[in-house]
Parts: C-alpha cells; sequence; structure tokens
C-alpha cells in the first residue's frame, strides 16, 4: 500500500446519512494543530468540502476511532441525527467490529532460527441491525 496523501482517501459506503471511508494505516483521524501535515480531516475537506460542518469541532462527525497506525473502515456521520444514532449503537454495544490481521512468516536471513512476521490490515464492520 502506498503512502497517505490528501488524493487518495478510499470510499467503502456513502448513503445521505453515513460516509465509510477507508483510514489509511499511520495517519491520525483528526488534528488541531498546525503540525500534522496530513490527516483523514483533511482528506475529507479535500475531497468533500460540501461536506463540512463548521458546527463540528474538526468539520466531521466521526463515529469511533482507529488507532493512528490502525488501517480500516472509519464511519462519519453527514448530520446530527445520524450522529446522534450511531452513538446510541456504540453506547449500546450493537455495533460490532471485527480485527482481521494478516501474518506472513518469512525466514530471517541472518540464521534459519529466527522468522520475523509482518502483521497488517483491519477491519471494522458496522451490524446492519444498527443504522
Amino acid at each position: 500500500m502506498e503512502p497517505g496523501s490528501v488524493e487518495n482517501l478510499s470510499i467503502v459506503y456513502r448513503s445521505g446519512d453515513f460516509l465509510v471511508v477507508n483510514k489509511h494505516w499511520d495517519l491520525r483521524i483528526d488534528s488541531k494543530t498546525w503540525q500534522e501535515t496530513l490527516t483523514l480531516q483533511k482528506q475529507l475537506r479535500h475531497r468533500f468540502p460540501e461536506l463540512a460542518d463548521p458546527d463540528t469541532c474538526y468539520g466531521f462527525r466521526f463515529c469511533h476511532q482507529l488507532d493512528f497506525s490502525t488501517s480500516g473502515a472509519l464511519c462519519v456521520a453527514l448530520n446530527k441525527a445520524a450522529a446522534g444514532s450511531a452513538y446510541r449503537c456504540f453506547k449500546e454495544r450493537r455495533v460490532t467490529k471485527a480485527y482481521l490481521a494478516l501474518v506472513v512468516r518469512i525466514q530471517s536471513q541472518a540464521s534459519r532460527n529466527w522468522w520475523s512476521w509482518n502483521t497488517g490490515c483491519t477491519r471494522v464492520t458496522l451490524s446492519p441491525k444498527c443504522c
């Protein structure tokens, strides 16, 4: 996977209420500091400036979080009612998050007795009964 850029935002799903994007690895979701060169918030503003809501702290209503180093589906509510619905689903634990780790075993060149492990790929699945 290529490094993240403002242009390479992948859309997984879009409706009138929700936008689900594939968050890139090593990417912060939001930031109020000028030091962050790239965030998901900046990618969304670049791709969908018309969806930015000035009444919110970061311009978008992120329904949940993914760690900086974690890639995967991230849900963004496109209005206040959808954000409330998503909030209740997470609060009532009606949302299922599934993490999938792809593991590749590579024999180390330094020694045949040592193995290195590479992992990646995370997926978040929203339950259809929720939203």
